[in-house]
């Protein structure tokens, strides 16, 4: 919003400058109040990775977009091969640091080749759903790394050979390091309760013998409506 764009470059209005327009020529704040505005959340100034100019980050290397974000977070100079030089080798790619790989490459810069065909890979990952690892993990050669995996090193919430066990579906609020599975009333199969004897529902919650009396439980349902449930149910 300061300066008009001619031909993918910003020409910029008086008082602001840089790529984007995104500088003023003068600032009106405090080196202190500044550096305030450019800390990240390590409280780290704009990463490390560039210099803070009245509270916003100029990014090093910016000529060349390999380092960028708000905070000059993200440093695709990690995605570059040491030996060819390229970004990801040429097999994937990068965002903000980190290499995506093409189908039949993996490795943190894309530099190894399956040893499997692509519809292999894609075979082996494809969940009972049809989706690749539930579209809860990623898949590197036909192995699913689920998303959610214990810091021990032990089964996280989310596991299976294509991630195809969700247990957060059997916590009444999630939390990953409760182990409140099926109201207490149950066992957690693959995201699904097995619930106890007299006890029944999605996550083990009600109690198939009610110690209330009818009206009781008509009173608990009605609550400030003038019909139990509000008319809208049971």
């Amino acid at each position: 919003g300061h300066g008009k764009c001619d031909c993918g470059k910003c020409k910029c209005d008086e008082g602001w400058y840089g790529e984007a327009c995104q500088y003023p020529t003068t600032c009106n704040l405090t080196r202190k109040k500044s550096n305030e505005m450019c800390k990240n959340s390590q409280d780290i100034i704009c990463s490390g990775a560039g210099t803070c100019q009245c509270g916003r980050c100029k990014c090093a290397n910016a000529g060349h977009g390999l380092v960028y974000g708000k905070f000059c977070e993200c440093d695709d100079r990690e995605c570059i091969d040491d030996e060819t030089e390229e970004i990801c080798t040429g097999h994937g790619k990068c965002y903000c640091g980190n290499c995506y790989c093409e189908a039949g490459w993996h490795g943190d810069k894309c530099e190894f080749q399956c040893d499997i065909t692509p519809w292999e890979i894609k075979k082996r990952c494809t969940s009972p759903d049809g989706k690749i690892c539930s579209n809860r993990g990623t898949c590197v050669c036909g192995e699913c790394t689920c998303h959610d995996v214990d810091p021990t090193g032990d089964w996280g919430d989310i596991h299976g050979d294509t991630c195809e066990c969700d247990e957060r579906n059997c916590k009444e609020v999630y939390d990953r390091y409760s182990d409140d599975f099926c109201s207490g009333h149950g066992q957690c199969n693959c995201g699904r309760c097995d619930c106890k004897e007299g006890w029944t529902g999605k996550k083990c919650e009600h109690s198939r013998s009610c110690p209330l009396s009818v009206q009781e439980s008509a009173k608990k349902c009605q609550g400030k409506s003038n019909l139990p449930c509000s008319g809208r149910g049971k």
